[in-house]
């Protein structure tokens, strides 16, 4: 833990997930860098609620808080394992990926080594005030001259379910938070992307008791794999990111939609997992009636309503384009998750450029145009999809992303980033690369 006496920072982070984590971890060797990070809970936590049996990964471990600019950084995975006495048992499981479980174990364990995280110490506002932000805090008040939004995102609800939520419908993030019991109740589970696939295997392998139903339900037009060909990963590579930045609204919002699977499809692994499962049932087993489960793909989950101690669903089917009706006992919502402008950001919301989306206009360094002066900087991380491309909201490049930010800081080049040559020919660098873009989009 910190030092609390210091009280003025060169960068304040608020929110303690990955992404400022491997900002801190970055910083932490760098003589003269005064960082600081706060966060509301107590220890490191990594979506708590989503840390499920045999919940796996879907990026590579090498692609941690540090290796990928500082491979020699002692905050990386693989000083984890030697650290954990577990390297030859890991390297003897040859695994491509690793659980959920063990990452976020790897994260507390980063977390526990970094020296200038505060913990139990949410935020409740930041001022800008002559040449530096003030944060004030459970703890304190801070003083910084940039800060870093690494606050996340809030889960994604359809509007048909919010009168509803409750102990029988819950959205998967508060899942694992504790025991519960699906013991003879008809479940359905709402999303068909990988929180959807974990959900349903793990009502499959009756890790809550064994259900009387599972429904699976997706507005995909079906159960569809992640695209995780090695052309396809090219698209999480720096030089793709200096490409995509320049790209035009209309071109980068056609490209992120063509690319959805390349981030938000099912890992292979589990729909085999799945479908295996099934076939043991059905053809093995022998319950060919199917009502232990029901797969749904191309619904949309328009209405709901309360009959009884149950809820009934209205799906509309997009192949038949008729409504379907359902009655269940319990929902578990996969749903994703959205962004949301912290509320602590009032005070200097008026400053901030943001669209008409609700989306931060980011410049490329990851910090938000804003009225404020040049040698002042709010930083965001997991907040441009729009702008960055599918390779920001993914750790696959976190510790490049957090060496932008730093390099930025500092005024000067501490880290490489020169780029590697590419397999691919992306073509070449749009106008806007040429160019530095202004920080100042008001003037």
């Amino acid at each position: 833990m910190m030092n609390k006496d210091m009280k003025h920072f060169d960068l304040f982070g608020i929110g303690i997930g990955p992404f400022n984590l491997s900002i801190a971890a970055l910083s932490q060797g760098i003589n003269g860098l005064n960082t600081a990070f706060a966060d509301a809970h107590k220890s490191m936590t990594w979506h708590p609620g989503l840390l499920l049996n045999e919940a796996r990964m879907q990026t590579s471990p090498l692609k941690d808080m540090v290796t990928a600019v500082e491979p020699t950084n002692p905050l990386s995975f693989l000083s984890y394992l030697v650290n954990k006495r577990k390297i030859y048992a890991y390297m003897a499981a040859q695994m491509d990926t690793i659980s959920r479980i063990e990452f976020a174990d790897y994260l507390a364990w980063v977390a526990g080594r970094v020296d200038n995280l505060i913990f139990d110490n949410p935020v409740d506002a930041v001022e800008f005030s002559g040449d530096k932000f003030l944060i004030h805090s459970k703890q304190g008040i801070f003083t910084s001259q940039h800060i870093c939004l690494g606050t996340g995102k809030v889960a994604h609800l359809p509007a048909c379910v919010k009168p509803y939520m409750g102990p029988k419908c819950l959205h998967a993030s508060r899942l694992a938070l504790k025991d519960r019991s699906y013991q003879g109740k008809t479940v359905a589970v709402v999303g068909g992307g990988q929180t959807g696939a974990d959900v349903f295997l793990n009502l499959l392998q009756r890790q809550w008791g064994e259900p009387t139903r599972v429904i699976w339900i997706s507005r995909r037009p079906n159960f569809q794999a992640l695209d995780e060909g090695v052309f396809t990963d090219q698209y999480f590579t720096p030089g793709y990111g200096e490409i995509f930045y320049g790209l035009s609204e209309q071109v980068k919002s056609q490209e992120v939609k063509h690319q959805k699977l390349s981030s938000d499809g099912i890992t292979s692994a589990s729909l085999n997992e799945i479908y295996q499962h099934l076939y043991q049932e059905r053809f093995i087993k022998g319950d060919k009636s199917g009502d232990k489960w029901n797969l749904r793909p191309h619904r949309t989950l328009t209405k709901m309503r309360e009959q009884g101690d149950k809820f009934e669903l209205t799906l509309r089917n997009g192949i038949t384009n008729c409504d379907e009706s359902l009655e269940v006992d319990e929902l578990i919502l996969c749903t994703g998750f959205e962004s949301q402008i912290p509320s602590y950001l009032a005070p200097i919301k008026q400053k901030l450029d943001i669209d008409r989306y609700g989306q931060f206009n980011l410049n490329r360094e990851f910090s938000v145009a804003w009225d404020g002066p040049q040698t002042n900087k709010v930083y965001a991380v997991n907040a441009g999809i729009h702008s960055h491309g599918i390779l920001e909201p993914q750790l696959s490049l976190a510790a490049w992303r957090s060496a932008i930010i730093i390099n930025d800081m500092l005024g000067y080049d501490h880290f490489d980033l020169s780029l590697e040559e590419s397999i691919i020919d992306w073509g070449q660098e749009a106008p806007i690369l040429k160019k530095k873009v202004l920080l100042n989009i008001r003037e």
